[in-house]
């Protein structure tokens, strides 16, 4: 490939472009727009030398992929980002022939990119992965199995020093801050020596500085190359047009597997983007003038955090544990008030939980802070590191049920019937965040065993008059009294059944409605007690049928062989796609005309 100067202007100025519609498109949608940013010019030079799509790209995580939708054929939709039925916030082999494996959790990219390029040996299989995604447990033990095999694999690392928060760990900028050699251990520990004596110059100083920075920076490629079998080039900056093409032509025509490593600005070209990155990692809509996002009053997220805090302010036992989600889980104050208490493990749920395993067996209090969707990433360490041990470790579940414009990859609806398949978790979904509040109260002091409280993203619900009651586990508690109809929600639930009650009433459906914030345990007391007084009893959950809360208060009518039916409002679709979380509601019959419409279909019978 011929690279000369007008070429390269060319690009230069299509660069451009593509940042001022990522701005643009994100201020309207919300979205990734840092990480995108950064990847301009490195996702151009892919496009233009690889033969695409018979050439296969992978990016791990696919947010990063915006820049790949816009020059693989999806500019004129790409306003309809994260929208319903538009351009999806991840890649998506559904989505288009350029997009050839699903990416939406961290980590996954090398091991698929391996699998494909073994079954494809005459196409290049390329994939880009971040500085964060490549420390993750399930990267390495796929750069581990390639080794120096996969002739057709280039692997591309995005450095840009961050994931989702600042990034954590000793693998955190990959070898370039882990190095073993035994050679230049001594060399550092020789250097340091002479420097902490104080009888050096500052101009000495500096020079012996820079001779360990040096010293590093040669043994780097050896030690990917030679200990792990692959060819390596770098490092390059990810910004540089002219430098970015001759470095992936090289790599085209190279025997692999390749190491390219690329030096990349998250939020480059964008200034408000540059100067806080995290914010603008995930963000909602906002203005592009000021970058300010309008507040949406207090979220449960913030409301965990902040309680938090004042318990732990008491309470030195207690620990917050989060997986590259500090700020994003609400804990941002608690790292500041707490460091020595606050771990971040990066990218890596399951070490977060068993670390979170071995605090608790020492008598610490851990609180383990993860997106819902990221905890089936861990699914092994919470049955055997947790569960089999009965071990207090308290499970917040953020983002719990339908999370929204981040699509099917994101949302957040397995996590009851996960937690309610495991032995000796309690879960707890509170309806408001007083409620919320107080189940964190009542969870420091509990030892029993591990407990997962999960809520929505988004703002807290809070009921004009508020719950006449105070949360205690195991407990249901009646919000609305009335007859023939029984009403059991669980979370988020309790505000869609409340906002069509009137209409409810209209028709003639008015019951009593609940309100069952212990999931596990049932209240088996209400279930004797009350059941037996209504025609119709129904279990409304924002998470998926089979397992959740509905089946649970089926099991146990078995169990007793009380001979009552149930009807279950919940979700029987796994894969809910991309959309508003209120649009996807009542699309799937949670909310509003059709959740009417699902009540009473099914008093007359209908599915």
């Amino acid at each position: 490939m011929r690279v000369d100067k007008d070429y390269i202007s060319k690009l230069e100025k299509e660069s451009q472009e593509i940042r001022d519609t990522l701005v643009e498109i994100t201020s309207k949608n919300g979205g990734h727009l840092a990480p995108n940013l950064g990847v301009v010019e490195l996702t151009q030079g892919i496009v233009e030398v690889f033969d695409l799509p018979k050439d296969k790209v992978l990016f791990d995580v696919g947010h990063q992929s915006y820049v790949y939708k816009l020059l693989t054929g999806r500019g004129e939709k790409f306003d309809t980002l994260r929208t319903k039925g538009g351009i999806g916030p991840f890649s998506d082999p559904k989505e288009s022939s350029f997009d050839f494996f699903i990416a939406g959790h961290a980590g996954s990219a090398l091991s698929a990119g391996a699998g494909i390029a073994k079954a494809n040996p005459k196409n290049k299989v390329v994939v880009v992965i971040g500085d964060a995604s490549i420390a993750n447990g399930h990267s390495l033990e796929a750069l581990n199995n390639i080794g120096g095999n996969l002739k057709n694999l280039i692997i591309i690392l995005n450095d840009n020093e961050m994931s989702i928060g600042e990034n954590v760990g000793s693998l955190s900028k990959f070898f370039g801050k882990l190095m073993i050699s035994n050679v230049y251990m001594n060399i550092r520990k020789d250097i340091r020596s002479i420097i902490s004596k104080g009888k050096v110059g500052n101009q000495v100083k500096n020079v012996l500085e820079r001779i360990e920075y040096s010293v590093k920076q040669f043994f780097l490629p050896s030690s990917i190359s030679e200990v792990l079998g692959y060819q390596f080039l770098g490092v390059i900056d990810g910004h540089n047009l002219e430098e970015i093409l001759k470095t992936l032509n090289i790599a085209k025509e190279m025997e692999g597997p390749v190491f390219i490593h690329v030096k990349t600005e998250k939020g480059k070209g964008y200034q408000l983007a540059e100067e806080n990155k995290e914010k603008f990692h995930g963000i909602s809509p906002f203005n592009p003038e000021t970058g300010e996002v309008e507040s949406g009053g207090k979220t449960y997220s913030s409301i965990f955090g902040s309680k938090l805090v004042s318990l732990a302010e008491k309470d030195k036992s207690i620990y917050a544990i989060s997986a590259a989600m500090v700020k994003g889980t609400g804990l941002g104050e608690f790292q500041n008030r707490f460091e020595d208490r606050c771990i971040d493990v990066g990218i890596a749920e399951g070490h977060g939980v068993t670390f979170s395993a071995g605090l608790a067996i020492s008598g610490k209090k851990p609180y383990v802070a993860i997106y819902s969707t990221f905890f089936q990433r861990a699914l092994d360490q919470l049955i055997h590191d947790v569960g089999l041990q009965n071990l207090p470790v308290r499970f917040i579940v953020d983002r719990a049920g339908i999370v929204g414009e981040d699509g099917k990859t994101h949302q957040g609806i397995h996590d009851i019937n996960l937690f309610l398949s495991m032995p000796n978790y309690r879960v707890l979904a509170p309806a408001t965040g007083k409620e919320l509040e107080e189940m964190l109260e009542f969870s420091k002091d509990f030892q029993e065993g591990p407990l997962a409280i999960r809520f929505p993203r988004g703002k807290a619900f809070e009921i004009k008059e508020q719950l006449n009651h105070k949360f205690e586990i195991g407990k249901w508690n009646k919000v609305r009294e009335g007859e023939r109809n029984l009403y059991l929600t669980t979370g988020a639930m309790l505000k869609e059944i409340l906002e069509i009650e009137g209409k409810l009433l209209e028709r003639g459906l008015g019951g009593t409605i609940v309100n069952c914030s212990s999931i596990r345990p049932l209240d088996e007391n209400f279930i004797f007690n009350e059941f037996s007084k209504y025609d119709n009893i129904f279990t409304f959950e924002d998470g998926y049928e089979r397992g959740g809360f509905g089946n649970e208060v089926l099991r146990f009518l078995n169990e007793k062989k009380m001979k009552i039916n149930i009807n279950i409002i919940a979700l029987d679709s796994v894969a809910i796609p991309h959309g508003s979380r209120n649009i996807l509601l009542e699309d799937y019959g949670l909310r509003g005309k059709k959740l009417i419409e699902r009540i009473e279909g099914s008093i007359n019978g209908e599915k």
